[in-house]
């Protein structure tokens, strides 16, 4: 006795239709990649094999997460320069519409404002996760540095915008920072009539900050993040430290969809986190700037609290320990640290002088910002 089984079929008609689409997909690729080259290495970008081990691990994220930062505060930095009057007359008056009248204005600004916030927070984090996983080692020092200078580009976008509002706390907050990089000696005199312009904040000093915060930073910023994708896929992955880690070494998942959704979800759940701060706390804009002010209390924001704080241990002469010397010591052993760090352990509960080094930093900065900020 012969048994047949039925397997469940697709009506033809359907099997054409799904047919011809997979065609015309595939002639429209083909005619593509015969005019660009770019199907392939697209596909390849998103074939990427990410091993297990990375993607259960949501530190692994912190970096993706960066990226979309930044390209939610390219979109509201755009839509902002729509309204936006780069001049010591206007500058006020089309934030506080902005603000105050033009529908969603409110948002669109405190996405950026808050997403400033958050976009230092999230690359610091990611530098303190290579940094105490070592993950420089392995040839990958160009990728650090680029890393390290992708943490300043980022402190330079705050310092910039800061201005551009051009109420009390923009102006007086960069009349102090100009003043600090004008302390510094011998090229003291020549950053602050570069960064200003001329002797005094104006014009000229508001000009500069715009080009410099919505041309020459997001320029140069974009060629630092595809290097530093392309050397992060060049190298691969740096390796576990951990047990369970190590175990899930030869095992992988794609790019995409996998690695992709789950930066997506966490993405959508940071600007969520941002439109509810934007809500309750609207960005603040104080009154006009008044260069003629003489008792208003000048503070930067968080991320410069701890420098600021620092100057008041070194006054008058001492200042420039805390100018020059200290930030030296701190920019010079980012850079140095993959050339001086050569060992082939990377456990940090193994590494007493790195390990200490980094939470003493950690340490120093939360409290100076929170002295600074109850000062």
């Amino acid at each position: 006795m012969t048994r047949t089984v039925d397997f469940p079929s697709q009506p033809i008609e359907d099997v054409h239709e799904q047919s011809k689409r997979n065609d015309v997909k595939t002639r429209v690729l083909d005619w593509l990649n015969e005019r660009t080259g770019l199907v392939e290495p697209v596909r390849s970008f998103l074939n990427y094999p990410v091993p297990e081990y990375v993607y259960r691990n949501y530190m692994y994220t912190l970096g993706g997460l960066t990226l979309i930062m930044l390209t939610l505060q390219a979109v509201t930095g755009i839509l902002l320069a729509f309204y936006y009057d780069p001049s010591p007359e206007g500058a006020y008056n089309s934030v506080d519409y902005i603000t105050y009248v033009l529908p969603y204005g409110w948002l669109i600004r405190g996405v950026h404002h808050y997403g400033a916030s958050a976009l230092v927070i999230l690359t610091g984090l990611h530098m303190l996760r290579t940094y105490f996983t070592s993950a420089y080692k392995g040839k990958r020092e160009i990728n650090w540095l680029s890393g390290v200078l992708l943490l300043f580009l980022v402190l330079g976008f705050g310092f910039t915008g800061y201005l551009l509002p051009w109420d009390q706390k923009g102006y007086w907050a960069t009349q102090v920072g100009t003043e600090i990089a004008g302390s510094v000696p011998v090229v003291g005199d020549y950053l602050l009539t570069f960064a200003r312009g001329g002797e005094f904040l104006g014009q000229a000093t508001l000009t500069r900050f715009y080009t410099i915060h919505i041309l020459l930073l997001p320029a140069t910023i974009g060629l630092i993040v595809v290097a530093h994708v392309y050397l992060l896929r060049f190298h691969g992955m740096a390796p576990p430290i951990t047990e369970r880690g190590k175990r899930l070494m030869n095992r992988f998942v794609p790019f995409f969809p996998y690695w992709v959704t789950k930066d997506a979800v966490l993405g959508a759940v940071l600007l969520g986190f941002l439109i509810y701060l934007s809500y309750i706390a609207r960005a603040s804009l104080e009154f006009p700037a008044d260069p003629t002010s003489s008792n208003y209390t000048p503070r930067p924001e968080w991320y410069f609290l701890f420098l600021f704080q620092l100057l008041k241990y070194f006054p008058g002469p001492l200042e420039v320990v805390a100018v020059v010397v200290v930030p030296m010591i701190a920019v010079g052993g980012l850079i140095l640290l993959p050339f001086i760090d050569r060992s082939a352990e990377r456990r940090p509960w193994r590494k007493p002088i790195t390990t200490t080094i980094g939470i003493a930093a950690i340490v120093a900065f939360v409290l100076l910002t929170v002295l600074a900020q109850n000062g």
